[in-house]
């Protein structure tokens, strides 16, 4: 894939469990539990510590991903395609940020971008995917996108995008997700974007947007997602049975 691969619509990764936990946390203690970590700015030079977190924390266990076995068994594999997708579409835009210790170790990511105006045509980005198994997601996340702006509501607005975020198995549930999601909103509306837009695959990630006051405006069952001989395409396990769409104004 080259640049133009990144021009599509991002499905909302964030790590379940980790968003799970937060949820609790959060439903106990609406206030940030303060921890030794501060946020700042993703940049190039940040690539391969990105990647090397989210093989470690992320790509595996995300449900789309995990549904259709997108990251084979093996301890060192990856998927190439994905690693491309997030390192040419969020780390080097300035909208993208991340937790880090005191001692410089990460322990959380979330990936932004801006996102561009949709197509009638299948990008070039999809057609030219050579692993057919995330051609499937990127698929998938194209005709959320189509749906969402079939009327041509967010036409000609600036949209940031929620693409990825993913935390340290060992800091969740400290509220480090929802502080990225805040950080990124104050910086969005800095950079004048109007809307902030998050594509969910996962049902708490879903339940973070709706705490964060995003209002959701889409909805599609996995179910109703089927191939040419009517299967759904993903079966994700329960409760992520839906991808659904939040946007909030900023």
């Amino acid at each position: 894939m080259n640049d133009s691969s990144v021009t599509g619509p991002a499905y909302f990764l964030l790590q379940f469990n980790e968003l799970y936990n937060s949820w609790l946390a959060d439903s106990a203690n609406n206030e940030r539990i303060e921890m030794d970590y501060h946020i700042q700015t993703i940049t190039k030079d940040d690539k391969f510590r990105i990647l090397k977190f989210l093989r470690r924390f992320f790509f595996r266990d995300e449900p789309l991903n995990h549904s259709i076995e997108l990251i084979p068994e093996s301890e060192d594999s990856t998927c190439l395609e994905l690693e491309e997708y997030c390192s040419m579409s969020s780390l080097e835009n300035n909208l993208s940020l991340m937790a880090v210790t005191t001692s410089g170790a990460i322990v959380g990511v979330i990936l932004n971008g801006k996102m561009d105006p949709p197509s009638d045509e299948e990008p070039e980005y999809i057609t030219t995917c050579e692993n057919p198994k995330f051609k499937k997601i990127l698929r998938l996340l194209n005709y959320v996108d189509r749906n969402v702006n079939r009327d041509g509501k967010f036409r000609g607005l600036n949209i940031l995008e929620v693409r990825i975020i993913s935390v340290d198995s060992n800091w969740r549930g400290k509220g480090i997700a929802k502080a990225l999601v805040e950080k990124s909103l104050e910086i969005g509306k800095e950079k004048g974007f109007h809307i902030a837009r998050a594509d969910c695959s996962s049902f708490f990630s879903g339940k973070l947007c709706a705490r964060l006051g995003f209002e959701q405006i889409y909805e599609l069952n996995y179910t109703d997602y089927v191939d040419e001989e009517g299967n759904p395409v993903f079966s994700p396990a329960f409760p992520h049975t839906a991808i659904v769409t939040y946007v909030k104004k900023l």
